[in-house]
């Protein structure tokens, strides 16, 4: 029962979006009455919730999975492989992906739930830190965040927003080139940029 209450929640968020959903329509849609429906979720947030939590443990584990067999003795197919990870996470039902990044309130439980950007930093500087993520001489924190970020907007772009512009190999193909180039350009004691030649205040954060 929760698996089909959950199905039909998601067929309601898309139909309906966030706002128009509500426990009455999701338990029609499912086939059990309001009061089934509440014994295992008390109101549309729970509802909510149990999908991002699900639908980010998804995720996670795709790029859990990808990470423990890159190699970074090959860095482009490792950067690749990454990429491909974020595709494929887009991927998983990208209709209610859309709808729990644009529209579901960041309050609470849910916030957490939805906003996966954090930890999957987390895991690609730590991969980046480990001896098989050597790939570059950038500061690890930093360039995940960088490379989550691109990776993460460019996705959810084209995967989502934009899916006649580009296949998603042809995507693959051109933000592994972006990223490479950011991250492998990268040398002991040089930058693409000096500080010498910043303009006064350049590497003032925004804030």
């Amino acid at each position: 029962m929760v698996e089909a209450i959950l199905e039909a929640t998601i067929r309601v968020l898309v139909a309906r979006g966030y706002e128009g959903t509500t426990t009455i329509a999701v338990a029609e849609r499912a086939g059990v009455s309001v009061g089934s429906l509440y014994q295992y979720f008390p109101n549309k947030e729970a509802l909510v919730l149990a999908l991002a939590e699900r639908h980010s443990a998804e995720l996670l584990a795709h790029v859990d999975r990808v990470l423990r067999t890159l190699d970074g003795g090959e860095p482009r197919a490792a950067i690749r492989a990454l990429i491909r990870a974020g595709l494929d996470g887009h991927r998983i039902n990208p209709r209610l992906h859309k709808i729990l990044a644009e529209q579901v309130p960041r309050i609470g439980r849910l916030k957490d739930a939805i906003d996966t950007s954090n930890v999957l930093v987390a895991k690609v500087a730590a991969w980046l830190k480990s001896g098989r993520g050597s790939l570059s001489r950038r500061d690890p924190d930093a360039a995940a965040f960088v490379l989550v970020t691109v990776v993460e907007a460019l996705t959810h772009r084209v995967v989502i927003d934009r899916p006649d512009m580009i296949t998603t190999s042809q995507l693959e193909v051109e933000a592994t080139d972006l990223v490479a180039g950011y991250l492998l350009s990268h040398r002991e004691g040089t930058t693409a940029t000096s500080r010498s030649t910043m303009a006064p205040g350049a590497d003032i954060p925004y804030g």
